[in-house]
């Protein structure tokens, strides 16, 4: 219990990397219930069993997540709409340097562009657009422009030239941040979203209030990953589209693997620890 406990905690107490402008917790008392609803025992590490029931298996992308139990779906779903996790997540300035896009599939980079777009139309500014991309090839099973490009990066591309976008925010300079497939072992690995925002800092930015464009449910997750990895020089807001979870046929199952890397990062970030990266 005492451990549990403590792990719970990492969710409200936590180490600073780069500067949330509006910072974001899971409500350890809600966390609590949630896990033991799904049988994790309160004397259980936490952080350990999580990242084996609810992350997916290595090498398995979102998609290919098998869905739970009808019962445990409707709880998992009725527990995270509580706790706001599939409302859209609003910026709290009018004014940001730059507009960071993470990447993702087609549609959901669309979905992140379009709400950046309504963001602008709402009065939201700034100077320079970043598409954080990685040459993940395409999946037709997910993906559009498989007829027209290989790759995420190149679809970012297509997207935004074809997008209606307003005249003036079609003007703001836009930067496009391609990264390579890794090599690990005999296969390839697709960048993930720590990755793409590293490659970004290698380019030398200079200190900036950055707005960062995701969507539900996995800005929490990707809050925790660019808190841990944004230099304390960066003040940073993170911003996204809510969903209906009920359209998608595994959203519990990807709502748990989004809490398993959401809680698992910030234990990362509280204890200064980047040698075990969370799988993506």
């Amino acid at each position: 219990m005492k451990k549990w406990l403590f792990l719970l905690t990492v969710c409200c107490n936590c180490l600073v990397f780069g500067l949330p402008i509006q910072d974001r917790k899971i409500d350890p008392a809600a966390l609590s219930k949630l896990a033991t609803a799904l049988k994790i025992p309160s004397d259980a590490d936490l952080i350990e069993e999580t990242q084996k029931q609810w992350l997916r298996k290595p090498g398995q992308e979102r998609w290919e997540i098998a869905e739970l139990s009808p019962d445990q779906r409707l709880f998992v779903l009725n527990w995270a709409k509580k706790q706001g996790l599939f409302d859209a997540w609003r910026p709290l300035y009018s004014v940001y340097d730059k507009a960071l896009i993470l990447g993702a599939t087609t549609s959901c980079m669309q979905m992140r562009l379009d709400f950046l777009k309504q963001l602008y139309n709402e009065g939201i500014r700034f100077k320079e657009i970043v598409w954080l991309t990685g040459d993940r090839p395409l999946d037709k099973r997910v993906d559009g422009l498989t007829d027209r490009c290989k790759n995420e990066s190149e679809a970012a591309h297509i997207l935004w030239e074809e997008t209606d976008l307003p005249i003036e925010m079609r003007k703001i300079a836009v930067t496009f941040i391609a990264v390579p497939m890794k090599q690990e072992g005999s296969s390839l690995k697709r960048p993930n979203t720590e990755d793409t925002i590293v490659a970004w800092l290698q380019t030398s930015p200079n200190p900036c209030r950055a707005l960062f464009i995701s969507d539900q449910p996995f800005c929490g997750y990707q809050f925790a990953v660019i808190k841990t990895t944004l230099p304390e020089e960066y003040a940073f807001d993170l911003v996204g589209q809510g969903v209906d979870p009920m359209s998608h046929p595994s959203a519990a199952a990807i709502t748990l693997d989004s809490i398993a890397r959401w809680i698992y990062q910030e234990h990362v970030t509280a204890h200064k620890n980047r040698k075990a990266p969370i799988r993506e």
